[in-house]
């Protein structure tokens, strides 16, 4: 099994350092996530231009129609940037779209992610219910967790329908029956609210009348995948942060990087991002080729990204010392990061737990 880039996935990934560096350094992710609304029109702009939104949208559909293997490459940049916009939440979108049934729907949202025309967000869980009254659909219910929020334009949210299926309903976030409230989490740069439907009028489930629960669950494998690899990247980064820092800063008339102890510290980091690398790389490749142990993978790649990839951030900052821990030094940021993907849909111990259901 070769993990190594292809030719194509270096330009890909080459092209896109390339933007984010031009249109997402870190003090535009400061302007953004820690001193603005949250909102970056500008990236999300140069993301569409790009054609980065139409990468997992169908050829026959407008888009780029590529691999899961191709959006690792995109999700690990995005990580490295620690862009502020819902790119990966959108991507996702487009690839449970995908797989709905034909019809004036599905082809207008593919068409929305596909050009850039709207973001998407995911509230996914079992705290909404779906009403059906005069052939009208109106969901009820309260939700947690959800990125982005009302900074997203499109919400795709899962709700039970009376007939005990779960359904997967499109509402704009700015419908006036959806109240938000900002849950204040640490990463600014992915803003988490909680989600209150009061009777909000929605269009039927992206998948009719059929149970969505199958769909719904291969997108939460494949979201958790997806945050592996934002880790990932960001790990990269730290790591990159950290070897710099430790050849330019001089103590006791030598580079703190020539202490022993230090270098044990960066060697560390880098054998988890490796173990990462090979975990995530793993998971894509099970993905694409939906092997039966798809399921195992995913869980591994999550859980190798979660205490292991805060572990890379504790020891980021004990090898920068006390100015680590500064708000004016960037390295915290990425810390959050890593960490507020450590948690979301699942800790290590629910990574780990869901790892032993599927082997024991």
């Amino acid at each position: 099994m070769d993990f190594d880039l292809s030719d194509s996935q270096q330009e890909m990934r080459s092209a896109l350092r390339s933007l984010f560096e031009g249109a997402c350094d870190i003090r535009r992710v400061r302007q953004v996530a820690y001193d603005g609304d949250g909102r970056d029109p500008q990236l999300w702009k140069a993301l569409a231009e790009g054609g980065w939104t139409a990468l997992m949208v169908p050829e026959a559909e407008g888009g780029s129609g590529l691999r899961f293997e191709d959006f690792i490459v995109l999700l690990e940049e995005a990580g490295r940037a620690v862009a502020p916009v819902p790119l990966t939440t959108t991507l996702l979108a487009g690839r449970v779209v995908t797989n709905a049934p034909a019809g004036p729907l599905r082809g207008e949202l593919l068409k929305q992610i596909g050009t850039g025309a709207a973001s998407f967000t995911l509230a996914l869980g079992e705290g909404v219910k779906a009403e059906e009254k005069g052939g009208n659909w109106r969901l009820y219910g309260k939700l947690e967790f959800v990125p982005y929020g009302p900074l997203a334009d499109v919400a795709l949210i899962e709700a039970a329908t009376p007939d005990g299926k779960r359904g997967l309903f499109v509402m704009p976030t700015n419908t006036p029956a959806i109240q938000w409230l900002d849950l204040d989490v640490m990463d600014r740069t992915v803003r988490q609210y909680e989600m209150t439907l009061e009777g909000a009028a929605s269009s039927p489930s992206l998948f009719g009348n059929a149970d969505a629960s199958a769909a719904i669950q291969v997108l939460l494998d494949e979201w958790r995948a997806a945050l592996a690899a934002e880790s990932l990247g960001v790990a990269e980064k730290m790591i990159e942060l950290s070897v710099a820092y430790v050849k330019e800063r001089i103590q006791f008339g030598k580079p703190v990087g020539s202490n022993q102890a230090v270098k044990v510290r960066i060697a560390e980091m880098g054998a988890v991002a490796d173990r990462l690398r090979s975990a995530v790389y793993y998971a894509a490749w099970a993905i694409d080729s939906n092997v039966p142990e798809r399921k195992i993978a995913i869980a591994m790649a999550k859980a190798a990204a979660s205490a292991p990839g805060a572990f890379v951030g504790t020891q980021a900052i004990h090898v920068h010392g006390g100015i680590g821990f500064t708000w004016e030094y960037d390295l915290h940021l990425y810390f959050k990061r890593i960490k507020s993907n450590e948690l979301l849909l699942g800790d290590t111990s629910a990574a780990l737990q869901q790892l032993a259901d599927e082997v024991l």
